[in-house]
Order: C-alpha cells, then structure tokens, then sequence
C-alpha cells in the first residue's frame, strides 16, 4: 500500500504536475463564470513556470544534494562488500526492444564494475526491481546479466536482488541476502544526488556504508545568474524535490536516521 501511494501522492505534487495542473484549471476556469480566478491561477502558473526555467532553483537544491557527502578518494582496506542501487536500467526497454537498455545513471554501473576489479575477494550486489507502478513484471535484475557480460563482471561473484520497488526495499531486501559486520562497512554506490536519501536507510537498518557518490549532474558550487539555458530546470526541480520530500517522509515514518543525512 506505501508503495502504491507514495507513487499517486507524487505525481500529483511533484512540481512540474502542479504547474500543469495550475495551467489547465485555469484556463478550464476562464472559460467559465470563475474567469477571474482562473486568470489569477493561470498567471501565477506561467510566472512559476518562468521562474523555474529562467531562475536555476533546480539546480541549486540539486548541487546542495550532491555535495553533501563529498568523492570517496581512497577505499579503507578492510570493507564486507560492495553495493550498486539499481536505477540505470530501462528494464521495460530491454525487454521490448531484446537489447539492455540504460539511462543517464549509467555511470553507477560503470563504477560498481571498476571497484569490483580492484577488490576481487569481496561480494558484490547488485539491488534493483522495478519501480513501474503497472510494470512489475519487468525488472532490473533480470536484465543486469546482459549488462554484466558487456562490462565484463564475473557474474558468480555477484548477488543479484531484483524484487526491491524503492529505495528502501532495496536496502530491506538485500539485507537478507549478506552478512553485514559492524568493523567491515559496505561501499555504496548511488547518484551523488540520492545518496543522502539511501545513506539514511541504510543507517536505520543497521547497515555501516562508505558512501560512493557517482552520476553528478551539476557543476562544482559557484554563483549563478539569470539565464535561458536553465530549460532543465523543471526535471532538476523534480529530482530536487522528489529526494527532499522522500526525506523527510523517511524521517517522520521512522525509516531513517536523520531528516537530512550527513556524513
């Protein structure tokens, strides 16, 4: 039932849907006797529509993610294993097309590989299901093999949990599958601007992670200024909001360590 809720309550608040729906119902109003109200709610949708694409609100909520946890350098020698978050394939794509298929968020995978080979005695994880509401048929692992074999992975080295729909499955159900000691932590690997989210489920559950921030998509912290090249802005907006808001729901349903993780 979470799942499915957590699923409706966002599309309907995830900004650019408010901005939709603000422009549409205004103008359905303006057509009507609340002509003035739907003015008045038309205008106001168009001028925030404005000032997200023109203004790099998106942007900045989304660096202030990605740097909360800063680039791992240096790897302690002693770690349990190794953990890649699922979210870099298209598993609906790769089963339609017969070819994997994957997103913006590759480099997660990139990663997971290039660290297993520098640590060969290690277990290595891979966690991702689908997070389709209509779709759950199609999942991640099933496609991960594919993938694995491109990037040359050795497969018997890696455990793959394909049943998990979010985040917080992800860390439950993977759980289950590895032994997890309190004096060897796992390196975690995620997009830099939704590691804040997973560290704090992963703390909750008892589960000791080395953040490895990965798939940045903003520059390093500087000022900004107005600009139309901002066009991104409503799907940053999106991201931003979508990892603030999963947060802070976190936080107040007990699933994680801290309304805002930080190292």
């Amino acid at each position: 039932m979470y799942f499915i809720l957590s699923k409706v309550m966002w599309f309907l608040l995830k900004p650019s849907m408010v901005m939709f729906l603000g422009m549409t119902v205004g103008f359905i109003l303006v057509l009507t006797r609340f002509r003035r109200a739907g003015l008045m709610l038309f205008g106001v949708s168009i001028l925030t529509l404005w000032a997200v694409t023109v203004i790099p609100i998106g942007e900045m909520m989304i660096r202030d993610l990605e740097e909360r946890f800063p680039k791992q350098t240096e790897l302690p020698e002693k770690i349990g294993g190794i953990i890649v978050l699922g979210g870099s394939i298209n598993p609906v794509i790769s089963r339609e097309r017969g070819q994997i298929a994957v997103d913006s968020s590759m480099e997660r995978l990139l990663f997971f590989a290039m660290l297993g080979d520098t640590r060969p005695g290690v277990p290595l994880v891979f966690t991702g299901g689908s997070g389709s509401l209509f779709a759950q048929d199609a999942k991640e692992g099933h496609y991960f093999k594919d993938l694995a074999d491109l990037l040359n992975l050795d497969m018997s080295r890696v455990i793959v949990e394909s049943e998990s729909r979010n985040t917080m499955e992800n860390v439950v159900f993977s759980r289950k599958l590895v032994a997890v000691e309190a004096d060897r932590p796992w390196v975690m690997i995620t997009s830099a601007r939704h590691m804040p989210r997973a560290v704090g489920l992963f703390r909750k559950q008892g589960w000791p992670v080395i953040p490895y921030p990965v798939d940045y998509i903003t520059l390093p912290a500087r000022g900004w200024t107005l600009s139309l090249e901002n066009l991104g802005g409503q799907s940053m907006l999106d991201a931003a909001v979508h990892e603030f808001l999963g947060m802070a729901v976190a936080y107040v349903l007990g699933r994680s360590d801290s309304l805002y993780p930080a190292p």
